[in-house]
Parts: C-alpha cells; structure tokens; sequence
C-alpha cells in the first residue's frame, strides 16, 4: 500500500475543480442530467437493470462519486429486488471526505447515501477498497492508484464501462492505450461503455483493443460524445446457482451470506449445526497482524478488517444482542519479541497500515499500541445469528464427486446435485479435501474468571494473551496455542496456562485465592504453515462436460484468525464464481491460493 496525493481543489460555489488539471468534475450546467445522459443512458442501465440478476459496472475517475450515486438511483428504481450489482471505480487522486460531502449534497443526494459512503470511505491507499450497500445489494469497489497497473492488478467481468475522468488533454495517463487494454481484459462480448470525449486518439485505441465506437449527439455544450460495445472475448457466463457449503462455522457461514446476497441460492451442511467446534469460541478477538512497513499483509489485514466490519454492519449485530464485548483493543509489549516488533510498529508510518493502530504511551522498553476498530465478539452467538436467516442442514456429506451435470453430494439421504460446491469444514474434517498439505490440528482453551480486576474501560488488552473488560462480573481470559489434537478437551492446566499468561494485566491475577474459575471453552482450530487460509479451486480438478470452471472450491484453514479473513475470503470466493469484479487485487489473492504450497515446492522453497 502506498499513501496516494488527495485532490487538490478549488471551489466556485458548489463546483469542485481541480487544481492540478485545471478542470471541473462535472457539467457547470446539469450534472445530472450530464451523467444520465453520457453514462447512464449510453449503456442503456434502466433496460438492463430491469432484466439483471447481477451486473458489474466499470469507471475510470472516481471523482466526486457523483456517477455512482445516481447508478444507484437508477438501480434502486429499475433492478429486481434480489439482484446484486458491482461498482467498479478507478481514482489516483481520492477527494477528502468533506470535500465529497460537500460535492454530493450540492446535487441532491441523499444524506443517507453520503453517510454510508463516508462511514466506509477508505484512506487515501493504493489498492482495492470495498464500501457495502446492503440494503440494495450493491458493493462499490474502488481501485485506488494509476489506473493501468491499478486495473492490472483487478480480476471479473464488466458488463459497462463509464469512461470519465478529466479532458484527455489534461489528464493523458487515464486516457492511453494501456489504461484501454485492461479495459479491454476485463470485458466480455457485449460489454458497453459511454464517455464524453470523441478525441481521435482515444477512438483509435478503443477500437484496438475491440470496442465498436459510435459517435452521438453529446450533452449541453458538446457536439458529441461516444457510445461503443466490446466485439471480442466470450460472453458473460451465467454462473451457478445451487451452491452446496459444507461446514457452517465462521467462513461457511459467511460464504452461504455472500452467495445468498448475489442471488445464488446456498445450501449448508453441517452436522453440529451453526457455530460449533472452534467458531463457537464465547470471546474472540477482531483485531489485525501488521508488520513495521509497508507489506502484503498489511493491506491483506486492512481489508479484512473493513470487510468483517462490514459483515458485522450489514447483519444487524449490536451490544444489546450481547455479541459485541468489547470496542477496541489495547495491545501491550509484554515478551521481548512482541517489545521489538511493536516498537518497529510505532515507529513506521502508521498511514501504511490504513490508520488501524494509534501509539498509546508506556514504557519505553513495553510500547502500548491501540487499535480502535478491533472489536471482542462472541463468535458462536455471531454464528448462530448468521445461520438462522440460511438453509442449514444438520447432516453429514459423506462423499462429493464432479460430473458433467454438477457435483453430487451424498448426505446419507440419496445424491443432490448441485452447480458448485464448497468445502468450509474444520479440524480433523477433512476428507473431502484431495491433496496436500493437511493442515495442523491446533486446541485453544479459553478461560473465564470471577476476579477484583480494576475497570479499564471497553476495550480488550492483549500482548501475552488476551483479556476481555467485565461482562456479568467475570472476565474472558484466553487463549492456549497447544499442537497435541489428541488431548482434546477442557484441561485445568491450560485454565492455568491462561491465568499466568494473564498476570501482567492486574495484581489480582497473582493471588489464587481472589480468583474463581467459573468457566471455559476449547476448540480445535485448523492452521497451515503460514497461517493464512486456503480459499479457491481445489488443486487437482479437471473439466468436466466441456465447463472449464472449476466446481469444486475451498474455504477453509483460518486458524485463530477466523474473524479477521473469514468475510473477506467469503466476498472474494463468491465474486469468483460469480466472474464479478473480486474484492482483492490477484497479488494479495494468492496469498490465500489453496496451490501456494506446490508453487512453493517448484520454486525450491
């Protein structure tokens, strides 16, 4: 991630311009009228809308998000109401919050619209940021940087693309031919688009990279503008439509969610029901793993902090449903290791992790960071609330196999065929898993105490362990890291383990008799080499009945980080077999590749 410039703009009444291009982001006379007109109506979205189960739309030049506000109008007023559309915008130069308040309520739009765009709007970082509508089924993503490299990076379909931007003239490096060849990429037979501008060098390299290009009577003061349809490529495959999710913990819950909100109809199964085994932990911890600099995983962290925030947002969870238990996180250097790497933490730049942490005073030998969007979540009651609005089978598949109709799966009740299929099982369930490597079976215990601790307020501390503020008198204490699958269970030595983990957090700790244990919790977590996840295609699959779409997909492996990643591997898996617009960029996307491993092996590592 890289800090990108803001606009730089100047203010004539309710008109932005910018400064460095020395033009207006939109018409002076009628900007709306201008977007339905150059935009809207060029790609014919009210006729399309009317018909879609799920659309994606293309921009180049953000801007004041004027283009994407009155799509949604237009959305809201003409789409089925269980059709999904994806937003797709490129922007260098992100406006500052209040200066696209101030642009979008000079043209009507509705208070509602800008606080939500506002409430998710991302720092100025290069990389793709999601913002959610999930009243209306649709997710803005937009695509923060130089718009070449930036689109280089984006995998999906577009069915439309807006071309805007500034004059070609004054802003070349939106309007060239590599800019136009992503385009091109990311389009299918009968892909459309709409711009402004007729300038002959852009005609020219829209029709190289296979666009037919029509000039029609323009808008206002111009005499003409463009409309044009992508010749090329294959058309939009329809994609499935009855998904099978096997395993209803944390990430099979919030695939079946993702699927459902793009209009695919998800059937779960799992014979312990919603938010069982380790997605039933009563206290996890929302709370990101960053590195001093600017690296992959950080921005792999800052998008799954926004995208479980806005999995938390969109389900309606609240205090009062006593699933949230703690706001924020303060986490201590307690080790000498854990000292060394938040102190090279303070000390970068805290922009390069999108604002997540703030410096917190301490000693200088135990550096205090604050992570103010970390939460504390009763995971299995978040689970559970998940599940109840999902079909949810308490059965167990026995057996799934790829045929030129669909996969099977043999739930002890006859074979069910479905379209595709995914694995989110958990540890010491996977067998339906072909391939190496297995993941680790790890055990956490977590532990709850009746204790005289001082009040701290409603965040949690971490650094040794972690320890949730006061609920009902007690406290969550947790949690154990033990690699030994076959002690499975609630063991008083690991209530201990907790405790003595725990003692640099209040004095009380030290004393057993002013402390109960009234309490406690273990579960069985499924961890890969590198602690991340595996989410994509299972390795090994073949084409079956001339699909070339894989149908079998993997989700699984989360480890302790369930939370973190489970709604952003959920947003991405359910783009995928969809071919919308994904959420991550292809570079951070291979960090969750289910065939990173055997890559690992060819290269000698």
């Amino acid at each position: 991630m890289t800090p990108l410039t803001p606009a730089h703009l100047e203010w004539d009444g309710d008109q932005p311009r910018a400064v460095d291009y020395e033009d207006r982001y939109f018409s002076a006379r009628d900007p709306r009228g201008e977007v339905r007109t150059v935009f809207i109506e060029a790609n014919r979205l009210p006729q399309r809308f009317a018909n879609a189960r799920r659309f994606a739309i293309g921009e180049t030049g953000f801007g004041t998000g004027l283009n994407f506000c009155l799509t949604l109008e237009t959305w809201r007023e003409h789409a089925p109401p269980d059709a999904f559309l994806s937003y797709l915008s490129a922007e260098a130069h992100p406006l500052a919050p209040a200066d696209l308040s101030r642009a979008l309520r000079a043209q009507g739009i509705a208070d509602g619209d800008i606080g939500t765009l506002l409430a998710q709007y991302p720092p100025p970082l290069s990389g793709l940021h999601r913002i959610h509508f999930p009243a209306d089924r649709v997710v803005l993503t937009l695509v923060y940087g130089d718009a070449a490299p930036a689109l280089a990076r984006v995998q999906g379909r577009v069915d439309a693309w807006f071309l805007d931007g500034f004059a070609p003239s004054q802003n070349p490096a939106l309007w060239n031919l590599a800019v136009f060849r992503q385009l091109g990429r990311l389009s299918g037979q009968g892909t459309t688009l709409g711009t402004f501008t007729v300038a002959g060098q852009v005609r020219r390299d829209l029709a190289e990279v296979g666009f037919a290009l029509q000039k029609v009577p323009g808008f206002a003061d111009k005499r003409e503008r463009l409309i044009g349809v992508f010749s090329q490529g294959q058309p939009s495959a329809a994609g499935p439509e009855q998904v099978a999710v096997i395993g209803a913990g944390i990430a099979g819950l919030a695939t079946a969610c993702a699927l459902r909100e793009r209009g695919l109809n998800p059937t779960l199964f799992d014979p312990h029901g919603a938010g069982k085994r380790a997605s039933g932990n009563p206290a996890a911890l929302l709370t990101p793993h960053l590195s001093a600099g600017d690296t992959l995983r950080n921005a792999l962290a800052l998008s799954g902090m926004r995208a479980t925030q806005a999995l938390l947002g969109t389900t309606g969870v609240n205090s009062a449903d006593s699933i949230e238990l703690a706001r924020g996180v303060q986490h201590h250097g307690i080790t000498r290791h854990a000292a060394r790497r938040l102190a090279h933490l303070v000390a970068s730049d805290p922009g390069l992790t999108g604002g997540l942490f703030a410096v917190r005073s301490g000693e200088p030998d135990l550096p205090v960071i604050y992570y103010p969007d970390a939460l504390g979540i009763d995971l299995g009651r978040y689970c559970r609330h998940l599940g109840a609005e999902l079909k949810l089978r308490d059965r167990q598949v026995r057996n799934i196999q790829s045929k030129a109709e669909g996969v099977t799966v043999d739930a002890g009740e006859g074979p069910e065929t479905f379209d595709a299929v995914v694995i989110a099982t958990g540890a010491g369930d996977m067998t339906l898993v072909s391939g190496p490597p297995r993941p680790s079976v790890v055990g956490g215990q977590m532990t709850r105490i009746r204790a005289p601790l001082a009040a701290w307020g409603d965040f949690a501390l971490t650094g040794k362990g972690y320890c949730l503020p006061e609920q009902d008198g007690q406290h969550w204490l947790g949690a154990t890291y033990r690699r030994d699958a076959g002690s499975a269970g609630v063991r008083d030595a690991d209530n201990a383990e907790n405790l003595n983990a725990l003692r640099w957090v209040d004095p009380a700790l030290e004393d057993p008799a002013a402390v109960e244990v009234t309490g406690a919790w273990y579960g069985q977590r499924a961890v890969f080499p590198d602690r991340l996840p595996m989410i994509g295609a299972m390795p090994g699959q073949t084409a079956t009945g001339g699909d070339p779409l894989p149908r079998i997909f993997l989700n699984l492996g989360y480890g302790s980080r369930g939370l973190l990643y489970a709604a952003l591997g959920a947003q991405w898996l359910a783009d995928r077999l969809c071919g919308l617009p994904e959420p991550l960029p292809d570079n951070l996307a291979q960090l969750f590749s289910p065939a990173r491993f055997e890559a690992g092996k060819r290269r000698g590592r």
